[in-house]
């Protein structure tokens, strides 16, 4: 004969399942609707006897002291600043930068500098300018 045992009911939980999932969206939904803004901050250059001023179109690259790195005022990554100097590279003469502009914090890390130059080269940029200040910009002349 057929043994039917009897199963005392479990007790009911509720299944947050859904609840996760919702959570989980609201989530996504923030972090893709939060606007990232970097806010231009002006840095220390430091100072240099032979600095010179320069013209034309140019790719400003900031180095804060803290390692972030700005593109003509858009923070990026090393990995960003790579394809945005191909991607650069590769577009037509008339419509590449003259020079590249470097600028550096006093007291930025030297290795992340080196790294910056070193990335500017491979990619096949000649024309790399290191911005400074000169001793008379201190008293209103300009930056170099």
């Amino acid at each position: 004969m057929i043994d039917f045992k009897h199963n005392a009911p479990r007790p009911a939980s509720p299944d947050i399942t859904p609840l996760l999932d919702v959570v989980f969206i609201l989530l996504i939904f923030f972090v893709v609707s939060a606007v990232f803004t970097a806010k231009g901050v002006d840095i220390e250059l430091p100072y240099a006897e032979t600095a010179r001023a320069v013209t034309g179109r140019s790719m400003e690259i900031e180095l804060r002291e803290n390692g972030d790195i700005l593109c003509d005022t858009a923070q990026i990554t090393l990995n960003d600043l790579t394809h945005l100097l191909q991607n650069t590279f590769e577009r037509p003469v008339s419509l590449q930068p003259d020079h590249i502009l470097l600028k550096s914090a006093p007291r930025a890390r030297v290795e992340r500098f080196v790294r910056i130059i070193d990335m500017v080269r491979k990619t096949g940029f000649n024309n790399l300018i290191i911005a400074t200040n000169t001793r008379q910009s201190e008293t209103g002349g300009t930056d170099q």
